[in-house]
């Protein structure tokens, strides 16, 4: 299962990614699709947010030397793994789309090269 994890709380998602968005700049984006209300969404992913993408997976249980640890009943054990990859640069909010079959997308992109110059030359927002 695909999660997204905002603030540390988790939030069932589908996420596309593009390495060169032609829609936007061509910036590296992502496309996060959820089962929200716009409201939800538009407050969950601000300019800035930091957010990551978790994988969780059901994985079998072994012991030291590789075996599978068996419950009671002589069945193979297993437990559910998570893997986080970090996605806290992309933090420039894009757009927000509602969708009739009750879900929304938001993108969430890095800075172009361009506003890397900008941010350089001329510092951020304070």
């Amino acid at each position: 299962m695909i999660c997204v994890k905002v603030k540390d709380i988790l939030y069932t998602a589908i996420v596309a990614g593009r390495m060169s968005d032609k829609d936007w700049d061509n910036r590296e984006s992502k496309a996060i699709t959820m089962t929200a209300d716009f409201d939800t969404v538009d407050a969950l992913f601000p300019d800035g947010t930091a957010w990551s993408i978790v994988n969780e997976e059901t994985a079998p249980v072994v012991d030291e030397e590789g075996n599978p640890v068996l419950d009671d009943a002589g069945n193979p054990t297993t437990a559910t793994q998570q893997t986080e990859f970090d996605n806290s640069a992309f933090s420039i909010r894009g757009d927000l789309t509602v969708h009739v079959d009750g879900t929304c997308t938001v993108k969430m992109g890095k800075p172009t090269d361009l506003e890397d110059a900008y941010e350089n030359l001329y510092g951020g927002a304070e």
